[in-house]
């Protein structure tokens, strides 16, 4: 046996995740293609906001939402997030989770009606600095 530092091939992790496929075959969970959901804010052809996230099965992870520093607190990102959960609700999503760190945003996701499931305190290292999970049932 050789173990390595190296990249692995485009081919190799098809080939693993195949395999993470068929383990979740053989423990019952079916099959479920990721699939990605995003809504794009654009003024005078640059964007100023952005909300985006992947499926699965039935949640959905909210991978992204940022805005434009000059159109932050005006309800922008509020009103993306809720077109991505009307979204995502109408395909049958159930839950809806992210991460996020910073007071504003923890202030930002409690006001959108998300509540905290896990913290990971002093997350980079310095004290206070947390990275907190947000879930909200759709």
């Amino acid at each position: 046996m050789i173990i390595s530092e190296r990249d692995i091939s485009k081919q190799e992790l098809d080939d693993i995740y195949a395999d993470f496929t068929k383990i979740d075959a053989q423990d019952g969970i079916p099959e479920h293609k990721q699939v990605r959901y995003q809504y794009v804010a654009e003024e005078s052809g640059i964007i100023i906001g952005y909300a985006s996230g992947l499926t699965n099965h039935t949640l959905f992870y909210l991978s992204d939402l940022w805005v434009h520093e000059d159109h932050r607190r005006q309800g922008l990102g509020a009103k993306l997030l809720r077109m991505l959960e009307h979204k995502v609700k109408s395909l049958g999503t159930k839950h809806m989770h992210t991460w996020t760190t910073g007071t504003a945003n923890t202030i930002f996701y409690e006001k959108q009606g998300y509540t905290a499931f896990t913290v990971f305190h002093n997350y980079t290292g310095i004290n206070g600095h947390h990275k907190i999970g947000f879930r909200k049932e759709l």
